[in-house]
């Protein structure tokens, strides 16, 4: 079966995009990414033994061309040059099935779907509206109008806008993969997806209910003889963690720990030293016993373990 995978961002760097393509092609399928490239990177590439088709930013929107396919964009969220880089894919290999890595994406691969008659797949993230709004949170308006990408994003990608596609377009995908049982409750409960086309796939390998052998890393406590809730301090696709959102955390816990004894909250990623400060302190006041440990020089290997 041939795979098309459309993603708005670069390729390989997305994690997600490269796991999920590298597993359809040791299943034997074959792979094709869509993506928007770089000013250093070549149009077309295998990578790994996946086809990569890269846009070329610079002319994404540049020339007559470049402008209509920008008003496509910004009126109706349909991306005319991944489409055309469907065409000419399909043209070499017929697309047997189209998935948007992306909600932005989206309508453009029901587009594809429809012309070549091939299924649709979502590919997503729990709650894309959240994540651009934290995202807007930490960017300031004055660096906005210094930057037209960002001002483009801000614009075109306003929560609200993301939100519509999930109410509207997102319901007519063959199916709709997510990340976690909980990101699935979400599209099943409040975006309205029919739950028999939510599945989850989560973004590692291993299987989730087999055992782990590990030392305390360095946490100071046995993690074997605790109840341990961990929380990424780095946020979710490039987006920093909200410090409210740890502050709400760490009351939680300290709440929590009245009725579970052995109750430990770690924080993991990338947490600037004041707002460590800030919430160690917090939770001297709030939670007995020195129950938050953060880890923010982090080793890569060692997150699933912590």
């Amino acid at each position: 079966m041939h795979v098309c995978l459309l993603l708005a961002g670069t390729f390989p760097p997305d994690e997600r995009t490269r796991s999920h393509a590298a597993a359809l092609r040791e299943a034997g399928h074959t792979v094709t990414v869509i993506c928007r490239g770089g000013p250093r990177e070549v149009e077309s590439e295998t990578v790994d033994g996946i086809d990569v088709r890269r846009v070329p930013d610079e002319t994404l929107y540049a020339g007559v061309r470049g402008k209509i396919d920008g008003a496509q964009y910004a009126l109706r969220a349909i991306r005319p040059a991944w489409l055309r880089s469907v065409e000419e894919i399909d043209e070499e290999r017929a697309i047997d099935a189209c998935c948007a890595m992306d909600l932005r994406l989206v309508k453009t691969a029901l587009r594809a779907g429809d012309a070549h008659d091939a299924p649709v797949i979502a590919d997503l993230p729990g709650n894309p509206p959240a994540l651009e709004r934290q995202r807007n949170r930490t960017e300031r308006w004055g660096d906005r109008l210094r930057n037209p990408r960002k001002l483009a994003r801000r614009l075109l990608l306003s929560p609200w806008r993301l939100g519509r596609l999930e109410s509207g377009p997102l319901g007519d995908v063959d199916r709709l993969v997510t990340t976690c049982e909980e990101a699935r409750a979400r599209y099943v409960r409040e975006v309205g997806i029919d739950p028999r086309r939510v599945a989850v796939v989560r973004d590692t390998a291993a299987d989730p209910n087999a055992p782990i052998e590990i030392d305390d890393h360095g946490l100071g406590f046995d993690p074997g003889a605790a109840f341990v809730v961990t929380a990424f301090a780095g946020g979710d696709h490039g987006v920093p963690a909200d410090p409210a959102n740890l502050e709400t955390l760490v009351a939680a816990a300290a709440r929590a720990a009245d009725e579970v004894v052995d109750l430990h909250l770690v924080l993991v990623g990338d947490l600037d030293s004041a707002a460590a400060d800030d919430l160690e302190t917090q939770a001297r006041r709030a939670v007995a016993g020195g129950r938050l440990t953060v880890r923010t020089a982090t080793d890569p290997d060692r997150v699933p373990a912590y």
